[in-house]
């Protein structure tokens, strides 16, 4: 039964209304006593989005994503956070090779670097590698686009192990190895004692890991939302321009884990 105080004519705000479209789906589910397979479309999701004041936009990209996830490694015990980021996604239809160039700026407009592309093959592959004043590897990602059997497969692999040496052994070989100094003038030399040498020069030692593991899986984090980005719009370029036979209709292949930049040119 409803409220009788509640009418056509209120006004509810946008907290309101996420609220009762969340209570609307709850009530849907504890009542509906037979499963249905129908499921939405995205253009009925659409309709939902535009009525709780969302940007249908976004629901279509939130769309997209399903079809896409990053797929690391297990995070290492020590780092907090996986050594490489891997993204796979297979698209219906073959990105003409005309399209290439487009596709090569896209790529370096998302990640805001210029790389180097080639071609392999029907492949299209950018590499870019980027170093610090030291010559130190700090980024690393490669992304390959290939078109084969009516299918266009689009890769992304960034490597972290440079900016994981450089980030841990920065901070703890600076802090740690510069302040032994301090702590030994300290501990030996104020207080006159070993175990307080041990203990400050170990608690700044441990600081400096735990700076460095906060700030290296901040990245990662990072990096991961900028390739899942990346992803959708190279997902959304090839999808508008692949080539497919007439009829038809293959279903977007599940994303797998993997192993694991400019105007093209041959190889």
């Amino acid at each position: 039964m409803t409220d009788p105080e509640i009418t056509t004519s209120r006004r509810f705000n946008e907290q309101e209304v996420a609220l009762i479209i969340k209570r609307a789906s709850e009530l849907q589910q504890t009542e509906t006593t037979t499963e249905s397979n129908a499921g939405m479309s995205l253009a009925e999701l659409e309709q939902v989005a535009r009525e709780a004041g969302l940007d249908p936009e976004l629901v279509r990209r939130a769309a997209t994503d399903l079809d896409t996830r990053v797929t690391d490694q297990t995070p290492s015990a020590f780092l907090g956070a996986p050594t490489a980021l891997r993204l796979e996604r297979t698209i219906d239809g073959e990105v003409p090779a005309d399209e290439f160039e487009q596709l090569v700026l896209e790529i370096q407009r998302q990640l805001g670097q210029v790389g180097s592309a080639a071609t392999i093959g029907r492949s299209l592959q950018w590499t870019v590698q980027s170093v610090d004043r030291r010559r130190v590897s700090t980024r690393t990602v490669q992304v390959t686009i290939s078109p084969r059997n009516g299918r266009t497969t689009i890769r992304i692999e960034e490597r972290l192990g440079g900016l994981a040496g450089g980030l841990f052994g920065g901070l703890m070989g600076g802090l740690g190895g510069g302040s032994g100094g301090i702590a030994a003038g300290i501990g030996l030399g104020a207080l006159q004692s070993g175990a307080a040498f041990a203990a400050i020069w170990g608690s700044v030692i441990c600081g400096s890991y735990l700076l460095a593991r906060t700030i290296y899986g901040r990245v990662v984090r990072g990096r991961g939302d900028a390739l899942q980005s990346l992803m959708s719009r190279l997902a959304e370029h090839v999808s508008d321009t692949a080539l497919r036979a007439p009829g038809l209709t293959r279903p977007i292949e599940e994303p797998r884990s993997l192993e694991g930049g400019g105007k093209p040119s041959e190889r």
